[in-house]
């Protein structure tokens, strides 16, 4: 019961950060709000994450878990507060209002996936550790999933209500997660969460790399649906729409099923969806039309809930009992770093050729799976899990 506590936190954050990012962007164009005016609100919480999620996996792990996820979806709960009033108020002038409920989220709300996934090692046994930590990013991946449509079915009552409804499932989670047991963290280990982690810096490059492929990615497909086979904007946006969806569905499936399943090594889950995700990243530069796009970030979604899932139990051997926060933290920090950096380049890159952000999606997944099938020397800090 507990572990459902934990993962419906997680799912519960999803859910109210996909509410935002549906309804922020036309919301800004029917109050005057410029399209880099809103892609800096974004772009804002990203950049929070990169600097703070190390931070609050460190906190995690000298005051506890649950603390520090109670703090975030409570500081989200404020955000969609805040969001909700713009929204409802419609002020022709709210990028300084909204851009500081963004940062609400940003500053708070790092710390929750980090914090559950550490939650997740402690409470697991180390030869289901692969399992329990996959099902906090399928936690994530069913969030991606649902918070769209439940955008859809709130929004004909108005920008506000879809943003409403997702603080409410915030608040609602946090109030649960109270009453979640967190294992004791006796001194020592609390000055041990200090101590800096040998051999992260690989892990983190790889998050890094792999999440900077995806961001090229999630901003520009839209635009390469229109440019590519045509169309209005609004049927390329429901493609768009769809191809987000399947790669949800697809991550959510194998971090939720597929890792049981399949039951292998962290490493060779890892290099198996690394080469995934490169088969989904030819098969949407070869897409002739809107399915087979559609099919290709499906291929790609599953790619991405292996290797991710692999990443994070792979890292989590080195964070031993006192240092799972820590781990975590990093790895979401430089994931936030790769999001901002993949953005950045993709919608830069967009202008030259249309299939730049596939190539540099491809380029950076084939970095990750030659890296990770290349020897790599054992270290002291704990056996693989």
């Amino acid at each position: 019961m507990q572990e459902a506590i934990v993962l419906f936190a997680v799912f519960a954050a999803t859910i109210a950060n996909a509410a935002v990012f549906a309804t922020l962007g036309l919301f800004g164009r029917e109050v005057g709000l410029g399209e880099f005016e809103v892609g800096v609100i974004f772009a804002s919480s990203g950049l929070l994450f990169c600097l703070t999620a190390s931070s609050w996996g460190r906190l995690s792990d000298r005051f506890g878990r649950t603390r520090v996820i109670v703090l975030g979806l409570v500081a989200t709960t404020l955000s969609l507060a805040l969001f909700a009033g713009f929204y409802m108020a419609r002020w022709p002038y709210a990028f300084l209002g909204l851009l500081a409920a963004r940062m609400v989220y940003g500053l708070f709300a790092g710390g929750i996936q980090p914090a559950a996934i550490a939650w997740m090692v402690d409470a697991t046994p180390r030869d289901e550790r692969r399992a329990g930590i996959a099902s906090v990013g399928a936690a994530a991946s069913l969030g991606s999933v649902l918070g769209p449509a439940l955008t859809a079915l709130l929004v004909g009552f108005g920008f506000a209500w879809p943003v409403v409804a997702g603080g409410v499932v915030a608040a609602l989670a946090a109030l649960a997660i109270t009453g979640v047991a967190a294992a004791p963290r006796p001194a020592t280990m609390a000055q041990a969460a200090s101590a800096p982690v040998d051999g992260l810096a690989g892990y983190a490059l790889l998050s890094f790399v792999m999440v900077l492929g995806f961001g090229a990615l999630q901003p520009t497909t839209a635009f390469y649906v229109q440019d590519r086979f045509g169309g209005e904007t609004v049927a390329a946006i429901r493609t768009a729409a769809f191809a987000g969806a399947s790669f949800a569905t697809g991550a959510f499936l194998m971090q939720a099923v597929g890792v049981r399943v399949l039951a292998l090594a962290a490493r060779d889950l890892m290099l198996l969806g690394f080469v995934i995700c490169l088969a989904g990243v030819a098969g949407a530069l070869m897409a002739g039309g809107a399915v087979t796009l559609i099919a290709a970030f499906a291929v790609l979604g599953v790619g991405y809930g292996l290797a991710q899932a692999g990443l994070m139990t792979e890292a989590a051997r080195l964070g031993g009992d006192s240092r799972q926060g820590l781990v975590a933290g990093h790895l979401q920090a430089a994931m936030a770093a790769g999001w901002i950096a993949g953005a950045l380049g993709g919608t830069a890159l967009y202008g030259l050729s249309m299939r730049a952000p596939l190539l540099i999606a491809g380029g950076a997944l084939a970095f990750c799976a030659i890296r990770t099938a290349l020897p790599r020397a054992r270290t002291p800090s704990g056996p693989p899990p």
